[in-house]
């Protein structure tokens, strides 16, 4: 068992989540019981994730995206109002670390790909101690489709592919989740790939026309690994369960 307000203290100094700005609050964002014996950790709230931790008999439910978002409609009703009543009405605390998680030296979710992938460097972009995304190098260049299987492999997902970079991967850039924003970012450090959850519209002729290997294989699952491996690190730091619910989601 773990004090609930020692389990947070723990989180924000582990995450360092006072030195990270965000859009998000980071932390408890619903108070439940005082103590903790159950966590059932998810990528993001929703009611599936809460009925599961109600089915586990959870006193604690820690995600990385969590209940509330600033610039967002502050007003709980619909399907928010189910969502909090659910967790209040059965006394479970809310935990939600977003991008303390993803900037995280050990366990951020970039890094666990890399790692997952058998990357031999994993490195922030020249001159940035601290980055969003990761470059991971090989020493031996690693044949495209290879390196497609190891990426469904870690993941456990399927993975699309843009292919207009070389055969063989020396370098790519690791934005996990949305980075479809940091195409430009990938084009500008001269990476062979780039690696995220997600893609636009424009993305195939950007790829194209810049020769890069565009990948992407959900949002979701990409966001997995950060998560799942802080679960393990508060069983090994409390004795505690941590159960990981998994809700499908192909984005």
């Amino acid at each position: 068992m773990v004090l609930r307000d020692d389990l947070e203290k723990w989180l924000n100094d582990y995450l360092n989540s006072a030195g990270t700005a965000d859009y998000a609050p980071n932390g408890l964002q619903i108070e439940g019981r005082d103590e903790i014996e159950t966590v059932v950790t998810a990528v993001s709230i929703n009611l599936e994730v809460i009925r599961s931790a109600v089915r586990k008999k959870a006193d604690a439910i820690l995600v990385h995206h969590g209940m509330f978002w600033k610039n967002e409609d502050p007003v709980i009703r619909g399907y928010k109002k189910e969502r909090v009543r659910a967790i209040l009405s059965n006394n479970i605390s809310l935990f939600a670390y977003h991008l303390p998680l993803d900037f995280h030296p050990e366990i951020a979710h970039n890094r666990l790909i890399l790692e997952g992938i058998r990357a031999d460097t994993i490195d922030p972009p020249e001159g940035e101690d601290r980055s969003l995304g990761l470059i991971g190098t090989y020493e031996n260049p690693v044949e495209l489709d290879e390196l497609l299987r190891r990426v469904e492999e870690s993941l456990g997902t399927e993975a699309r592919c843009y292919r207009f970079g070389p055969r063989r991967v020396k370098s790519l850039y690791v934005v996990s989740g949305g980075g479809k924003i940091e195409i430009e970012r990938a084009v500008g450090l001269g990476v062979d790939a780039f690696l995220t959850g997600d893609a636009r519209e424009s993305t195939p002729a950007v790829a194209r026309e810049t020769g890069l290997n565009y990948i992407f294989a959900g949002h979701y699952n990409t966001e997995r690994p950060g998560i799942i491996r802080l679960g393990k690190k508060i069983e090994e730091r409390f004795g505690i369960s941590v159960v990981f619910v998994d809700v499908e989601n192909t984005l």
